[in-house]
């Protein structure tokens, strides 16, 4: 087994701040220490690629060395690869210009913002900039996108077995309409 850079040698568990060496005892504690954290996330941060890397630093800094910093190594999902690794920052500086280059959504239907949110997110999804905590980042900065384009979002209404089935289609397919009607069916009646 070659030695993974990110894990406690001779194992699959990522180095952690606890030495925590088994795999679901440190789920269970990221899940518990980066739940917390999203309740105290500010909105405030930029739509921008620094913005996105401070939201996942945020939530995982309690747990990881490496919160908020880019993979250094290039990962998948089956036998489908993410972003390579040295091309992230590029491709996040590209997708995040392209938010930009919409007004970052305001001013959109919530239809329309839901069916532009969810092309992004799913591309945030193929670029996949971090080691782990790529998902729970991309909800949180859907939070703050949505509140920053004027809409309210409820992210416990979107049931995390949906939306990771909408996000596998859109990564493996290019198929944004499952997280756009995961996304739109958690929008508030303003």
């Amino acid at each position: 087994m070659k030695q993974h850079p990110y894990c406690w040698p001779g194992t699959n568990v990522y180095r952690n701040k606890f030495d925590i060496r088994d795999g679901k005892e440190l789920e269970e504690v990221e899940r518990d220490l980066s739940g917390d954290r999203l309740l105290t996330l500010s909105h405030d941060a930029p739509i921008t690629p620094v913005g996105y890397r401070a939201i996942h630093r945020y939530l995982f800094q309690d747990v990881y060395d490496w919160a908020g910093d880019y993979r250094r190594v290039t990962t998948g999902r089956g036998a489908a690869a993410f972003c390579r690794a040295e091309f992230i920052e590029t491709e996040l500086t590209k997708r995040f210009a392209a938010i930009n280059a919409e007004h970052n959504l305001r001013r959109l239907a919530a239809n329309r913002f839901a069916a532009r949110a969810a092309e992004h997110l799913n591309e945030l999804n193929a670029i996949h900039p971090f080691l782990d905590g790529n998902g729970r980042t991309q909800r949180a900065f859907l939070e703050i996108l949505a509140e920053q384009a004027g809409h309210e979002i409820d992210l416990a209404g979107i049931d995390p077995a949906a939306w990771n089935r909408a996000s596998i289609e859109g990564f493996y397919k290019l198929n944004h309409e499952p997280l756009r009607l995961a996304i739109v069916g958690a929008l508030v009646d303003r």
